[in-house]
Formats: structure tokens, sequence, C-alpha cells
């Protein structure tokens, strides 16, 4: 990874509510905003989300890029990141608008992931992603 992201803000199956009926998430990774914090009761609010990024398996798949894509988005979750190791993959979803995402291109296992221009503000490197 090229640039540093506190690991404070850094949140790992932690249950976040998002906006929907059922869709409170344990996502694999969520780097929250500077200023979030946790309320009274402990929970995170998806308001303050800067990131998600979610590692697919055939089980999970359909999930990932389905409901959680549109709850992210829906929440305004800034920067969605899915780690496809079926298919070698990183698909980038940014700039949520009235519920949908803008999609970039694939980004292939061993190619930088470019978030510089994004409120992340680094490059993830890919290149000790494996593949199933």
């Amino acid at each position: 990874m090229t640039g540093a992201y506190p690991r404070k803000r850094l949140k790992s199956d932690v249950r976040i509510d998002f906006p929907g009926h059922l869709n409170g998430f344990a996502s694999d990774v969520v780097a929250m905003a500077e200023d979030a914090a946790a309320d009274d009761e402990g929970r995170w609010c998806c308001r303050d989300i800067d990131f998600v990024a979610e590692v697919t398996s055939r089980e999970t798949a359909r999930n990932d890029y389905g409901p959680k894509k549109d709850a992210y988005a829906l929440a305004g979750v800034p920067v969605y990141l899915v780690v496809d190791p079926h298919l070698g993959q990183c698909h980038l979803f940014t700039d949520p608008e009235c519920g949908t995402y803008r999609l970039h291109p694939a980004i292939a296992f061993g190619d930088p992931v470019d978030l510089t221009r994004t409120v992340v503000g680094l490059t993830l490197d890919t290149a000790d992603f494996s593949r199933e």
C-alpha cells in the first residue's frame, strides 16, 4: 500500500447498519472518516465510512456485488472495492449518486488500485493477492 491510513480508523467484521430492510452488514474492511466515533452503544454510523472492501467467495459474491453494493451506494459510501479471488480482479465503485455507483474498469491482481483521487488517498498494491 502506498500512502498511509491510520490503523485506528480501520475496522473489520464490525456490524454497521445501512439504509434498507435487513441491511446490517459486518464488512470485511471498513475505513472510517477521521472524525468518526462510535455512539453510546458502541455502534458506528454508515455516514462516517470512507471506504469498504469486500473479499468475495463463491458463496458471498452475489451478496457483495448485489445487495451490499446497493446498500453502500444508498448510504453514500464514497469508495467500495470488491476483491474477487475467483476472477483474479478487483472491482472499484466510486462516486455514489442516487443509490448508484460509478463503475471503473476491472483491475487485474498484480496491478495497483489507484485510490489517490478518492477520499482514501492512497494506492493499493495487489501484487500479493492470490487467486482461488
